[in-house]
């Protein structure tokens, strides 16, 4: 019998993809829940056959395997190695970095036990809550458009209510992610939870109603709130948790290192949350019961596992974290509006944007075409979750090879010029090239270099947003990324596939040219923040966090003065 079914389940469920690459599950976990239960006692027989034609799959899986642990023993040894003095002269790290290790008269200051300790807490506090609230986003993500399509809806409805959730998350989450500025990032991340939670329990409203009936309407109107709850949850996980983390760090006074780790650590997590999420997905719609004619639809069994998770995710970012802010004394408009005036008028902001937009949108082109390129390309039928478990392994390799060229003194701009020119690259593989297994090495490569630029943009934006409107300014930039992804939506199915790729590929040529503009000195807050001349003062300088820019220069004599709102 086929090993996933016939082929036309794959593409059945492709347009579930629900922007940006945390649904690569989609197709892979919707499909397999699709396929009839097996016999326990032939189990053993399918996993056998499953893997009679995936030698160069397995070995790719090995390879990435193999890559990750390597960075990570080299991670360990280069920690386990002191640092010269004058390894990362201060300098270099202001001006290409912006967050700087904690320095007297130019010399680094070195970490204390009470610094790792803080280091360990902040960390394990943000790692654990994060990683609960990429699960809920995950678990559900790979079955949106089944559930959708076990209503009866047809894919250009199934796409509008998608569309719903983008609009929301443009507008609706746009204006969200700016409250956290002025009513408390953690705020933000306890409604995260919570909205997303009440997002998934709309799904369970009632499957297979007739298409005429009142009641049809009444469950469509719950999945559009479903969708809208959505888009607004969606806007705060990728604004509101960074924000506080960076915030927090900055009360903590952590040095620049230490938030590389965390920032390469949440990568693992994400990916490792992903998959993770996708078994357990496919294991609760399998014991889940056949979906009845105007009642209970399996494909919302995900949403129901995500719901307490959600809300767990909410419990512990109220109980263990702290408030942090930016500015209390504005309004989210006017935040907003001060944030939108701000990308105009700084070069170094107008590029990050623009990088972090057309990354994403290429991103999500990738994401939506994967699945049918390979299939194209296979000389046998793919397994659509093994090569998931490639993709994600080779982003978690990508996160620790960050965190180890950060550690050689790589700074995150360099890293980003890297990323982006290799991901042209990888692109323009199936552009050129009919090759199935060039087209996996690539596309794994293309996961790698995710995995090396999900820390580095995070490091970068921590430098050059102001702190007073760090989730306002993220909340507009991915306005315009919400706009593409729309528009890829509207336009799916219409487009052939090289001239996607191309297009992906041209986008990241355009980040590449960005990168460079962020490599040059910084007019993000109105000045030149670590060029040669940046500093006039004679007196012995230390870098502090402030607010309005993770660290300054100022003279020892001067008091620190954090925002802890506690």
């Amino acid at each position: 019998m086929p090993r996933h079914g016939p082929r036309h389940d794959s593409h059945h469920h492709r347009p579930g993809h629900h922007g940006g690459e945390r649904h690569h599950n989609a197709t892979r976990f919707a499909a397999l829940a699709d396929l009839p239960a097996a016999a326990p006692g032939g189990v053993l027989e399918r996993l056998q056959q499953s893997f009679a034609d995936e030698h160069l799959e397995l070995a790719v899986l090995l390879g990435a395997s193999l890559l990750c642990l390597a960075a990570w023993a080299c991670l360990s040894f280069t920690a386990a190695v002191p640092a010269s003095p004058c390894a990362q002269p201060i300098s270099k790290a202001v001006s290409s970095e912006r967050l700087v290790e904690p320095v007297v008269e130019g010399k680094p200051v070195p970490s204390s036990r009470g610094d790792t300790t803080v280091y360990r807490r902040l960390r394990n506090r943000y790692l654990v809550a994060y990683s609960l609230a990429t699960f809920g986003d995950w678990i559900q993500g790979g079955y949106l458009y089944a559930l959708y399509a076990n209503h009866g809806y047809s894919m250009h409805q199934i796409a509008q209510l998608f569309a719903v959730g983008y609009s929301s998350a443009a507008t609706l989450g746009t204006y969200t992610s700016a409250i956290g500025d002025v009513g408390g990032h953690r705020r933000n991340c306890v409604a995260y939870g919570i909205l997303y939670a009440g997002s998934c329990l709309l799904a369970n409203s009632p499957a297979g109603l007739p298409r005429s009936g009142r009641r049809h309407s009444y469950a469509g109107l719950a999945l559009a709130a479903s969708r809208l709850l959505g888009g607004i949850s969606y806007s705060i996980l990728f604004t509101s948790f960074e924000s506080w983390l960076i915030a927090e760090a900055e009360a903590c006074e952590l040095p620049r290192g230490q938030l590389t780790h965390i920032f390469a650590a949440s990568s693992c997590v994400y990916a490792f949350s992903a998959v993770v999420a996708g078994i357990v997905g496919h294991v609760v719609v399998e014991l889940s019961p056949p979906s009845a004619e105007g009642g209970h639809n399996r494909f919302a069994a995900p949403f129901n596992v995500a719901a307490p998770v959600l809300l767990l995710a909410s419990f512990l970012c109220q109980v263990q974290w702290s408030e942090r802010y930016g500015d209390r004394r504005t309004t989210p408009s006017a935040s907003l509006l001060r944030s939108w005036r701000a990308i105009v008028a700084s070069r170094t902001l107008l590029a990050l944007g623009v990088v972090n937009s057309l990354y994403e949108t290429s991103l999500y082109a990738f994401v939506f075409m994967w699945t049918p390129s390979l299939e194209r390309r296979a000389p046998h039928q793919i397994s659509h979750g093994l090569i998931f478990s490639i993709f994600m392994v080779s982003k978690m390799a990508g996160a620790q090879g960050f965190a180890l060229l950060d550690a050689y003194g790589v700074s995150p701009t360099s890293c980003l010029g890297g990323v982006f020119a290799g991901s042209a690259l990888c692109l323009l593989v199936p552009v050129v090239s009919s090759s199935y297994e060039a087209l996996l090495l690539a596309f794994s490569a293309f996961e790698c270099l995710l995995g090396l630029y999900w820390p580095a943009i995070a490091l970068v934006r921590a430098g050059e947003l102001d702190d007073s409107q760090r989730a306002s300014t993220m909340a507009v930039f991915r306005v315009l990324l919400n706009g593409l992804v729309i528009a890829v939506l509207l336009g799916a199915g219409y487009v052939p596939e090289h001239a996607v790729y191309a297009t992906a590929s041209a986008m990241l040529v355009v980040c590449l040219l960005g990168s460079h503009v962020l490599a040059m000195p910084s007019d993000a807050h109105g000045e030149s923040r670590g060029g040669s001349g940046a500093s006039s003062e004679v007196v012995p300088i230390i870098a502090v966090p402030e607010r309005g820019g993770l660290f300054k220069k100022r003279s020892p004599t001067e008091s620190p003065e954090l925002d802890d709102a506690e």
